[in-house]
């Protein structure tokens, strides 16, 4: 009886484990799915089209609600969600709704994942295209920094939406994103220097530790 008893627990326990194991299983394969339509539409450089991108978001959307404590399937929905506003329409309300939904996941994503710096810059990106240049968008500045100090990403992320926004900025803000700027350079000088450029910033640049020991610093004369 022992014996029995002891073989039905471990039944148990097996049943148990394919009852979580199964759901994120199909949520991996669904967020796969998404991820190579990502990839496609980055190859060829192109926006997707309204019947790929509604594919891409009921499967991303599916994925969460197999695994909804996976933040990454909500940064996936908030990254098409992204995708539906061009540039040039971001002030437009319907391009606001999407935007707000996607500021709306990246935040439950930092509530589940609160140590990702791609998650905080993705939120200061978010805030800075709907112009909302507070509290939450300087802090969401400050823990990218912190967090991810050497993310290529994150620090060209943070450099082009600080220097779009500098004014805004608090000093301790601008302190953080000056020391990025620094690091930055180390390895991306010509993106560093294009964003700044770009963006009217070269006094901010020019006046990061460092600087000027790079050959683009020319610019700064």
């Amino acid at each position: 009886m022992v014996k029995l008893a002891g073989g039905c627990v471990s039944l148990a326990m097996l049943a148990a484990l394919a009852a979580v194991a199964l759901p994120r299983g199909l949520a991996d394969l669904r967020a796969f799915e998404v991820r190579m339509l990502f990839q496609a539409w980055e190859t060829a450089r192109r926006q997707p089209s309204i019947a790929e991108w509604t594919l891409a978001h009921n499967r991303a959307q599916e994925a969460h609600e197999l695994d909804p404590r996976q933040p990454n399937y909500l940064e996936d929905i908030a990254r098409l969600d992204e995708l539906r506003v061009p540039p040039a329409k971001a002030g437009e309300a319907p391009a606001q709704e999407y935007l707000r939904q996607a500021l709306g996941l990246q935040r439950q994503a930092a509530r589940l994942r609160p140590g990702s710096p791609y998650t905080w810059a993705n939120i200061a990106l978010l805030k800075g295209r709907l112009a909302e240049t507070d509290r939450e968008f300087d802090a969401a500045l400050r823990n990218a920094a912190l967090l991810g100090p050497w993310e290529p990403e994150v620090q060209i992320t943070l450099a082009d939406v600080g220097f779009r926004h500098w004014n805004t900025l608090t000093p301790e803000t601008q302190a953080a994103l000056r020391a990025n700027a620094a690091r930055a350079l180390r390895l991306h000088s010509a993106k560093i220097f294009e964003l700044a450029k770009r963006t009217g910033r070269l006094d901010v640049l020019c006046a990061a530790p460092g600087v000027a020991r790079f050959p683009l610093a020319r610019a700064c004369i």
